[in-house]
């Protein structure tokens, strides 16, 4: 069984397995399929044997960290877990950790039949979690069909994950081939080549701070920090220190001095996402700064030449805030010199069947179980859905029925009943949109022991965004 605290050692107790300081010494080897092994250290010289003659390269890691790092250095796509026996629930526990810490390998479990009927565990753990199953005594022949069938399975996955990559995927790091998304690829290729500001709009939940971020990381700033304000987090008397930085002692508090977000995005790009909640006194400001590319702290009285980029993104019409007095026009003139209006999801139903299967697969660590997509009824009931969250609602529901999910398909049935049918009113769907937001949230924090950082890793989004929704449906750390 795998340790967390072993460090890498040459295995030498079965024929034909090797540490991983011995791989790639013969020909043979190398052109082995590697397959991963846990415990099995009494796995016969003939079952062994066979093995390798079949073309099968064994590796037994003794360490979850050990079992990582030769999944990245080798193209493994299938494991063979050997369960103890007697099989106590902690060994089973540490199996199922193992196995779920490595999503990519198709798994093929080894035990003893009895140990299927007498543990109330084990037959669940095959089901979710393996490929197939051998039971004990091991038939060689068996067995490498069994985990060759598992291989072949996993290729055709990786394969189609990769073709869905580049011919659904899209490029920029987004996910959509519909004519919507493809003017806007075309539009982050011209824009990552200039230095001019660029203005974002949208619904929520449209993908906004996606798109500058990839403008960001294809332009010629790559290599330099890109920086998020989130406007509406900040309150409007703390705005002008929060861009501008602060001198010492600028005011009550100011015990050090601040350089603010905009020089701490110095030669990169700076966000301001709601730029629609910016306060006027900081709206003033701002546009000072977009002329002279220089900032005043603060409590300071020397300008301070910054030279970044700047990205602003909004979910409101600027254009008809400006007439009411809310924004600045002379500002909005400066920010929209270009702009990218973002899609909402219901223009881009097309999209749909790969947007859902890349939020299935990034939540596949944060699922108690592993899954194998959509069943066609469940993709028929998403895009008959009109989405008002957009992405971030379907991201949510998605998760949502990967959470409750007890068999190895996504179904319309396991979808409907987190979310009312497209003929709710408007309201009480958005109602649904944010009880599926706070739960899913809630979820994560919980399964993460409170760890914000990890929990918007598994979401996909930033701290700040994690933040937010935990201020916006008034979640505390668990």
């Amino acid at each position: 069984m795998l340790t967390s605290h072993s460090s890498l050692t040459a295995d030498h107790s079965g024929g034909g397995i090797v540490s991983p300081r011995h791989l790639g010494r013969s020909t043979r080897d190398a052109l082995a399929r590697p397959l991963l092994l846990l415990g099995g250290e009494n796995l016969k010289d003939g079952v062994a044997s066979a093995l390798r003659r079949s073309g099968w390269k064994l590796l037994r890691p003794r360490t979850l960290n050990e079992a990582r790092l030769l999944c990245d250095q080798h193209d493994i796509l299938a494991g063979l877990a050997f369960l103890p026996e007697p099989l106590t629930d902690s060994e089973l526990a540490e199996v199922r950790r193992i196995v779920m810490a490595l999503p990519d390998l198709e798994w093929v479990g080894v035990l003893d039949r009895e140990t299927v009927v007498a543990h109330p565990g084990a037959g669940r753990f095959i089901v979710r979690h393996l490929r197939d199953y051998h039971a004990q005594p091991v038939d060689p022949i068996r067995l490498g069909l069994a985990v060759g069938h598992a291989w072949g399975l996993a290729a055709l996955r990786r394969a189609h994950k990769q073709s869905t990559s580049n011919i659904n995927g899209s490029r920029f790091g987004l996910v959509g081939t519909s004519p919507a998304m493809r003017e806007i690829y075309a539009m982050i290729e011209r824009y990552a080549e200039t230095d001019l500001p660029v203005l974002i709009t949208g619904e929520t939940g449209t993908g906004k701070e996606l798109v500058a971020r990839a403008i960001h990381e294809h332009s010629r700033r790559a290599a330099k920090p890109f920086v998020a304000l989130n406007c509406a987090a900040i309150p409007a008397s703390l705005a002008q220190s929060e861009l501008f930085g602060a001198a010492k002692g600028a005011f009550t508090g100011a015990s050090t001095a601040n350089e603010g977000l905009i020089r701490t995005a110095q030669g990169g790009t700076l966000l301001l996402d709601e730029i629609g909640e910016m306060a006027l006194e900081a709206q003033a400001s701002l546009l000072r700064f977009l002329e002279d590319k220089t900032v005043t702290p603060v409590g300071g009285r020397q300008g301070i030449a910054v030279d970044v980029n700047v990205i602003a993104s909004t979910n409101r019409d600027l254009h008809e805030e400006a007439r009411r007095g809310n924004f600045r026009q002379d500002l909005l003139y400066r920010l929209d010199m270009l702009s990218i209006k973002m899609p909402p999801l219901r223009d881009r139903i097309s999209d749909i069947e790969a947007l859902a299967e890349h939020f299935l697969e990034a939540a596949g660590d944060s699922l108690p179980h592993r899954l194998h997509g959509f069943t066609q009824d469940a993709f028929d009931w998403l895009r008959a859905q009109d989405w008002p969250g957009n992405l971030r609602e379907l991201r949510n529901c998605v998760i949502q029925a990967g959470l409750h999910c007890t068999h190895g398909q996504i179904t319309a049935k396991d979808l409907s009943r987190l979310r009312p049918t497209s003929s709710a009113p408007r309201q009480s769907r958005e109602d649904a949109v944010d009880a599926t937001e706070k739960t899913t949230v809630e979820k994560l924090l919980k399964s993460n022991g409170g760890n914000v950082s990890k929990t918007a890793r598994d979401l996909k989004v930033s701290r700040m965004t994690l933040y937010r929704l935990m201020a916006k449906h008034t979640i505390a750390r668990p």
